[in-house]
């Protein structure tokens, strides 16, 4: 009974259920973004939300609940982004074109410039995850799609070995968004020249 009047009292606010649920979750990125993980509990996400208080109880329990659900949340936003590039490339192949180094640098590099919390929050779950085994095999299966993104980039670029070096493409890119954000703003031309020789490198690797 009290879990259907908390469910009764959020639904009144007038905010869609589904709606509700990522408004909380963009916010607790947002704060782990600006101060850290630390800095994330039910008060402070519900009030970075606008929500009523018990918000984050209703809908994920514990902290380590929020914390779980915004990893997968966070997972799934980076492998829709990572897919969409994918097909990007792979449409124009299908269409007999050759791939663009400089149209794929600026599509790379509007990624990274997508809002920065969902990046640092990001990688700041990363890290956490190497010391939760449960969010390290989650964070690790949607690096596995940016991985594959890579190997694709290689393997039509013409690397004669797509899985090492689209593997190395990651870690490069990887570098490439961590020095953009630890260093804002960072100039969009710089952005895409690092982008670019990263790509080249996979195409004229011997």
């Amino acid at each position: 009974m009290e879990k259907i009047v908390k469910r009764a009292a959020l639904l009144s606010a007038g905010v869609p259920e589904f709606e509700r649920r990522t408004q909380l979750l963009q916010a607790a990125a947002e704060l782990v973004e600006a101060q850290g993980l630390g800095a994330l509990s039910h008060r402070a996400v519900e009030q970075a939300a606008g929500v009523p208080h018990g918000s984050v109880t209703y809908w994920f329990g514990s902290r380590d609940g929020l914390i779980t659900a915004l990893v997968n949340w966070l997972c799934e936003q980076s492998e829709r982004q990572c897919r969409a590039l994918a097909a990007q490339v792979e449409e124009s192949l299908r269409e007999g074109g050759k791939p663009d180094v400089d149209v794929l640098a600026r599509g790379m590099s509007e990624w990274h410039a997508s809002p920065a919390a969902m990046h640092l929050a990001r990688l700041e779950l990363e890290l956490q995850g190497a010391r939760e085994p449960a969010h390290a095999a989650r964070m690790t299966a949607a690096a596995g799609v940016f991985w594959e993104m890579c190997a694709t980039l290689a393997r039509v670029l013409g690397s004669d070995d797509p899985e090492r070096d689209g593997r190395t493409m990651a870690v490069l890119l990887d570098g490439v968004l961590l020095d953009a954000l630890a260093h804002p703003p960072q100039d969009l031309a710089v952005l895409e020249t690092a982008i670019r020789w990263v790509l080249q490198g996979a195409a004229t690797r011997p």
